[in-house]
């Protein structure tokens, strides 16, 4: 383990975020972490209390070891926003944080030390749900603790992780300012960590350095979220095709990103479809067998949730209620959103940003 005191930048881009950006830089102030840390707040064109909240955070938070600097950013965009931010680092490496995203007190130690120890031109940190009162929320516990957490841990083991979300994750800056910085688009943390690994980098994930970030509350939110992420897989793609990627993980890695919109396809208008028909009395699609496949996905569930939650400083608020909804129906959601999302895509729907 090498020492934590790599000077580093954390970019923290905010628009309209005055319920939470204090309590944000406040939370990275207050990090266990040796170097010096510059707190880059840029404000996107708020129209809020955004602006006097980041003023308030300068005067109460600054120390030798933790300056705060306040950025205007007037063009609408998170890419825009986080582009002015990288402009003024000055740092080796620098790390984003969501305005609404808590990290764990070990957090920028942890992910310092994993990429300025590996070489890595990026890492992603750990993302869990920060606040989960209704049910959807709830769901999305799960979601993140096994679906995503999962699918990252097995792309980072081949050094390609797909996405270093904006949401947290460390960058070395010579290496994103090489390739141009973010792309103003519904995926640009996607279509920035596939240009990376193009250049043959190394895009890793840290499980031990944990954000909690804010998630959806309604089905509706949660609908529109993932309809972007999967606008985001096509930007992706757009940008750079699996077979231009540096390596055969890499390249191997996002192909499967292209038959998960075979596998929605399959699961709305096979499965589904199939269960609806099953209950008219038409077997067609599915028989009752193919129900065995819910306690079956229980099961693996349970299993990468025991592992997954004895990850060292993880928090987690459990929930039967949201397990038994993830198991159901969050699949259901998540399939139908991420459909609207390719049409959006293939249709270039202007895409609304906040």
């Amino acid at each position: 383990t090498i020492p934590c005191k790599e000077p580093v930048s954390v970019l923290i881009c905010a628009r309209n975020e005055q319920d939470c950006i204090f309590q944000t830089i406040r939370n990275v102030a207050q990090q266990n972490y040796d170097g010096r840390i510059e707190i880059l707040c840029v404000d996107n064109a708020s129209s809020d209390g955004t602006y006097s909240e980041i003023c308030r955070a300068i005067r109460l938070l600054s120390s030798p070891l933790r300056s705060i600097r306040l950025l205007l950013c007037n063009t609408p965009g998170k890419a825009h926003a986080l582009n002015a931010g990288l402009a003024n680092v000055q740092t080796r490496y620098f790390i984003t944080v969501d305005a609404d995203t808590s990290l764990d007190k070990n957090a920028i130690c942890r992910i310092m030390q994993r990429i300025a120890s590996s070489g890595a031109a990026c890492v992603a940190g750990n993302l869990l749900v920060k606040d989960a009162v209704t049910l959807t929320q709830k769901m999305q516990i799960y979601d993140y603790l096994i679906s995503i957490a999962a699918v990252k841990r097995f792309q980072g083991s081949y050094a390609s992780t797909l996405v270093a979300q904006g949401a947290f994750s460390a960058y070395e800056t010579r290496a994103v300012r090489g390739v141009g910085g973010w792309r103003q688009c519904a995926g640009e943390d996607i279509v920035l960590t596939y240009m990376l690994l193009r250049q043959g980098r190394c895009s890793l994930y840290e499980p031990q350095a944990i954000g909690y970030t804010a998630v959806p509350e309604t089905i509706r939110a949660l609908g529109k979220q993932r309809a972007r992420w999967a606008r985001g897989m096509f930007d992706g793609l757009r940008a750079v095709a699996p077979w231009g990627q540096a390596s055969f993980y890499s390249g191997y890695l996002e192909s499967v990103n292209i038959s998960i919109i075979l596998l929605d396809l399959a699961y709305v208008f096979g499965f589904l479809a199939g269960i609806v028909m099953l209950i008219l009395g038409f077997n067609w699609l599915v028989g009752w067998m193919t129900l065995l496949t819910l306690p079956a996905f229980f099961i693996c569930a349970a299993s990468v949730y025991q592992f997954q939650r004895r990850l060292p400083g993880i928090t987690i608020r459990h929930s039967l209620s949201g397990f038994i909804g993830f198991v159901l129906v969050f699949q259901t959601i998540q399939s139908i959103s991420s459909l609207c999302g390719y049409l959006q895509a293939v249709l270039s729907r202007r895409l609304n940003w906040k």
